[in-house]
């Protein structure tokens, strides 16, 4: 029984690139993972088999892919350092978390950082990040909350937000136009209307929509998780 330990960006691209250079199916090996890995190391697995061909020949097209695949692993993990150098420690610490998150729950994402005065977005592109959105964002929601939870413990007092693809933009917009039909009908009944509850994220968006609208105001009222937004016809 032979064996073989590969480094990779995740679990199965590791596993991947293992069966590749060898040449096998999965069931023909036994698979150990060593290391899910996370935001400064790469995911480690080793794979056990039986070498089917003659220990001392080994074929070109092997000797190239293991080559190609260290020449890889080499260019990703200076692309990872390069990227590290770049991140400060709320960057470091919140995608080392979400890095950490996505392997457990088998998520293939990258994640996309964005800073807008003083506050961080985290945003996870990828195949199946749909899975991790949930009905109406809940999913999605609880993360941030966890996320947020992350960097206060660690005694940093900026916001945090995190997003999936393109969600939030869509959701955003929906969000607006919920705001201005509510703020135009308490204008016409002339009483408040209270909206169901939302996360925070939600509520800053229904606030910035309305902040500049003639003839309401918002506020928040209850608490966490149940907190809700009503917008109020001025007098």
């Amino acid at each position: 029984m032979k064996s073989l330990q590969v480094c990779a960006r995740t679990v199965q691209k590791a596993i991947d690139q293992a069966l590749k250079e060898l040449n096998l199916s999965q069931d023909e090996v036994d698979i150990k993972i060593l290391d899910e890995g996370g935001l400064f190391r790469k995911a480690k697995v080793e794979i056990l088999y039986e070498e089917k061909n003659s220990p001392n020949v080994e074929d070109n097209s092997s000797k190239t892919e293991k080559i190609n695949s260290k020449e890889e692993n080499i260019k990703e993990e200076k692309e990872s350092e390069e990227i590290n150098k770049n991140l400060d420690e709320i960057e470091k610490l919140s995608i080392e978390f979400l890095s950490k998150l996505f392997n457990h729950m088998k998520v293939d994402a990258e994640i996309n950082v964005d800073k807008k005065d003083g506050e961080y977005y985290f945003v996870a592109v990828g195949k199946n990040v749909n899975r991790i959105i949930g009905r109406r964002g809940e999913t999605m929601n609880s993360i941030q909350e966890v996320l947020k939870n992350v960097v206060r413990n660690k005694g940093y007092k900026e916001k945090v937000f995190f997003s999936v693809g393109d969600y939030k933009s869509q959701r955003e917009s929906s969000l607006i136009s919920l705001a201005q039909r509510t703020a135009n009908k308490a204008i016409k009944i002339g009483k408040p209307i209270k909206l169901e509850a939302m996360c925070a994220y939600d509520r800053k968006v229904i606030h910035t929509a309305l902040q500049n609208f003639e003839g309401v105001t918002t506020q928040s009222e209850g608490k966490e998780p149940h907190r809700c937004l009503v917008v109020i016809p001025k007098r």
